[in-house]
């Protein structure tokens, strides 16, 4: 038996092509904050795609088609043993012309559509991580590998694996 605990969940890219943006969420958390893809862990009975779509209505208040799976990703933090494993879907809002609004009682700040690369210093990491990828040729099936170290003091660093 494994002294790791994996945890699966979804996210959703979802971009609006004519501005060239995709809709994030400031999330707060223990190590800092962050612009991030919404998202989170499936619930029982539920496929990576609804937990997409059900993460993206419950943080941005928008709902969404679920298309293509773009990545997966694996992230894995040997200090607690723990392991997330998580699926990226490209989505299209059902409504364009509907305002996100933040999910503020889950630590959500803020529900925007933005420029990933222009906010670049602010994207979580493991995001970025996605965004250095698929942006700019929006190529999906890819896997990313990431070792999460905490510091002492709490923060965290990640390292892609080749």
């Amino acid at each position: 038996m494994s002294a790791w605990t994996t945890y699966t969940a979804a996210g959703a890219i979802v971009v609006d092509d004519a501005a060239n943006n995709v809709l994030m969420v400031r999330q707060r958390r223990a190590y800092g904050v962050h612009w991030e893809l919404p998202g989170g862990y499936d619930e029982s009975g539920e496929s990576l795609e609804e937990t997409a779509a059900r993460e993206v209505r419950e943080e941005t208040a928008l709902n969404v088609d679920i298309g293509d799976l773009v990545c997966t990703l694996v992230w894995e933090r040997s200090t607690d043993l723990r392991r997330n494993v998580i699926a990226y879907f490209l989505a299209a809002p059902l409504d364009r012309g509907a305002k996100p609004r933040p999910q503020i009682e889950e630590e959500i700040d803020a529900a925007e559509w933005l420029d990933p690369v222009a906010h670049a210093p602010e994207v979580h990491p493991l995001h970025s991580a996605i965004f250095d990828r698929w942006w700019r040729a929006r190529r999906n099936g890819f896997h990313l590998h990431v070792d999460v170290a905490v510091a002492p003091d709490g923060t965290q660093t990640y390292a892609v694996r080749a």
